[in-house]
């Protein structure tokens, strides 16, 4: 009994087999491991390090979930995907590098996190259903970011210390950075968007423009220079791909509706909001920041000029920058590439790179393919939910050409959503061809 099948005995009433995968509890743990993914800061609880709730919450569905696996004879219906191959290919890479590193100890802890990344989207492939896909991930991302952009919020524009981030008039909420906070908003945003859109009452509908309100605001809070121009980028991509619902009498409308925001927004936000943004194309305005990063990319560029093929290790560019003349101007510590293609180059050299790129645009295709289909058989709702998570790979994409962050949660999840979301395609077509079929 397929899944699609399974779903529909269960509204119709009939008793049907449930795997654990399924079960309200193991699902309890999973969303709430994604619920806790805007909270870093308080994530630790007393004690040794590995007390953090997120780690108990999938030690818990770990111990539920791997019995199960191991007693089928066969790989779970659900992990068959086409992203096995680059994500293997980029993951051996790496294992090459790591055997050829002079910096095995670091090679080596670099790998141990990918392994651990590559079991978080394994059960992310397991644990989110096609029902879930278009509902409780839904719910869980809309209401922590929701969380989570408000404290965020509070600590720029309320003055809360507590959000904000120390000596600094920047603002992250329970985040580990300002930067992290404005990828998150940024990721969550066409999906507040989406809900805005189309959900079925009034009620909900602000609920969801509030949401992605607060999106935005949580955005400007963390003064982040690549956050804003990554939430322009991907606002632009949200008006094209709503483009064709809104109808020509509604224009009007919408160019007041924007307008309104766009001076509430200049009134509220500070004056050191619009000075930190300037400084990217202001000539003399350069601050320690940006010259840091660019010392980043110049210890980055010899590195792999040195080794252009295999790397120097997963996760080694931090050894490389503390041995490096330039760290010498700069805080004597250790630092990542602040960019995550820099970063990979850098440990599994262009092979690792090729690779890597490789896993991402088999994932923006997997997407894109399914959106296509959606709305060539009149899907339109469908197809926006699935172009909801595009955006958010395209908002993952820019945020890495400005921090290093292969364990992010985020990545981690939209990378294996992309297969869920081929099968939500199949499965909603399958459904509109019944219909049709039932009509005629």
């Amino acid at each position: 009994m397929n899944q699609s099948t399974e779903w529909n005995n269960m509204r119709n009433g009939k008793m049907v087999p449930r795997t654990v995968f399924d079960h309200p509890f193991t699902q309890f743990l999973f969303y709430g491991i994604i619920a806790t993914i805007p909270f870093y800061r308080w994530r630790q609880l007393p004690g040794p390090e590995f007390l953090k709730v997120d780690w108990l919450l999938f030690g818990l569905l770990f111990v539920l979930v791997a019995p199960y696996l191991l007693m089928m004879k066969t790989a779970p219906r659900r992990l068959k995907s086409n992203l096995w191959l680059p994500l293997s290919l980029f993951l051996l890479s790496n294992f090459v590098a790591y055997l050829v590193s002079p910096y095995p100890d670091q090679a080596w802890s670099g790998m141990m996190l990918l392994l651990q990344g590559t079991l978080f989207m394994l059960f992310t492939m397991l644990m989110v259903s096609v029902r879930g896909f278009e509902s409780s991930l839904l719910w869980t991302l809309g209401l922590s970011m929701g969380l989570g952009a408000l404290m965020s919020c509070l600590g720029y524009f309320g003055g809360i210390e507590l959000f904000n981030q120390a000596g600094e008039e920047r603002a992250y909420g329970g985040t580990i950075s300002s930067n992290n906070m404005a990828l998150m908003c940024v990721f969550t945003l066409p999906i507040t968007v989406f809900w805005a859109v189309y959900s079925k009452t009034v009620k909900m509908r602000l609920f969801g423009m509030t949401l992605a309100a607060l999106m935005a605001l949580g955005v400007v809070s963390t003064v982040s220079r690549g956050g804003f121009l990554s939430l322009v980028i991907v606002s632009a991509l949200l008006a094209y791909q709503y483009k064709g619902h809104f109808k020509p009498k509604h224009l009007g409308l919408l160019v007041a509706i924007v307008g309104i925001s766009a001076v509430v927004a200049v009134s509220i936000i500070p004056k050191d909001f619009f000075i930190r943004q300037a400084s990217l194309v202001t000539e003399g305005t350069q601050d320690k920041s940006l010259d840091r990063r660019s010392s980043y990319v110049t210890v980055a560029v010899d590195a792999i000029e040195q080794r252009p093929i295999i790397g120097w290790g997963t996760d080694t560019f931090k050894k490389l920058w503390i041995n490096s003349l330039e760290t010498r101007w700069f805080d004597m510590e250790e630092r990542p590439a602040h960019n995550t293609y820099l970063e990979v180059t850098v440990g599994s050299g262009i092979v690792g790179l090729g690779f890597f790129l490789f896993l991402l645009l088999r994932t923006f295709f997997n997407y894109h393919n399914s959106q296509k289909t959606l709305l060539s058989h009149g899907l339109e709702r469908e197809a926006h939910l699935v172009g909801s998570f595009k955006l958010g790979l395209v908002a993952v994409g820019i945020y890495f050409l400005i921090k290093s962050g292969l364990e992010h949660k985020y990545f981690l999840m939209v990378i294996p959503l992309s297969e869920i979301a081929v099968r939500y395609a199949r499965q909603k077509v399958a459904e509109a061809t019944q219909r049709n079929d039932a009509v005629s």
